[in-house]
């Protein structure tokens, strides 16, 4: 990879970092990050295959076991224009709990809605260059099972904590295979591990 394109890759993703791979030991994967109602919580990395980057609607679609869906970067993350088809990309997180449940409108698919957010004390001991974002998963749920719920959304199958009375009430209500929407927040690192040419 030449200098001018691991430069321009750098300013992909402003407030994340977004760097080679190969020498890189995260601050996350040193630690645990203390999320507000649930405590120290663990850094969750996925490692995923960009598909295509729809530079005009910053959309990006990745691919994980046979599995895509679409990431949209927000414009605050800076241009697009140097991440490529098969670049690699460590997707490094920390989720808080479920804040809210509604069911989905009718014929709703697995669907991620992301919107830029400050950290209100949600995440302590946050490393910097983190984004926090508030989530909108559209799911299929599978199930509640001792303040976990399981889910099955355009990532596949996942699980996230519920501690809200509230939530967990409205969660005891559901079937398995409603389509619902799930809200939380989490905060983001994305690492670019570049493609062997």
């Amino acid at each position: 990879m030449s200098v001018s394109r691991r430069t321009a890759l750098a300013v992909f993703l402003s407030g994340a970092i977004l760097v080679p791979a190969a020498g890189f030991v995260g601050p996350a994967m040193a630690q645990a990050i203390s999320v507000r109602g649930l405590g120290p919580t663990t850094v969750q990395t996925e490692r995923v295959r960009v598909v295509s980057v729809d530079r005009g609607t910053r959309n990006v679609v990745v691919e994980r076991g046979g599995r895509q869906w679409r990431i949209t970067v927000p414009a605050a993350f800076g241009s697009l224009a140097a991440l490529r088809r098969r670049d690699r990309l460590d997707i490094n997180r920390v989720e808080s709990a479920i804040v809210a449940v509604t069911r989905a409108a009718p014929g709703a698919r697995p669907d991620v809605f992301l919107t830029e957010t400050a950290n209100n004390g949600t995440f302590d001991n946050l490393p910097a260059r983190w984004v926090v974002r508030s989530v909108t998963v559209t799911a299929e749920f599978t199930r509640l099972d001792g303040g976990v719920v399981h889910y099955v959304g355009p990532e596949g199958a996942r699980t996230i904590r519920v501690v809200d009375p509230t939530v967990i009430s409205a969660l005891s209500t559901l079937r398995r295979g409603d389509m619902i929407n799930l809200v939380f927040t989490e905060a983001t690192q994305i690492v670019l591990t570049p493609r062997r040419l």
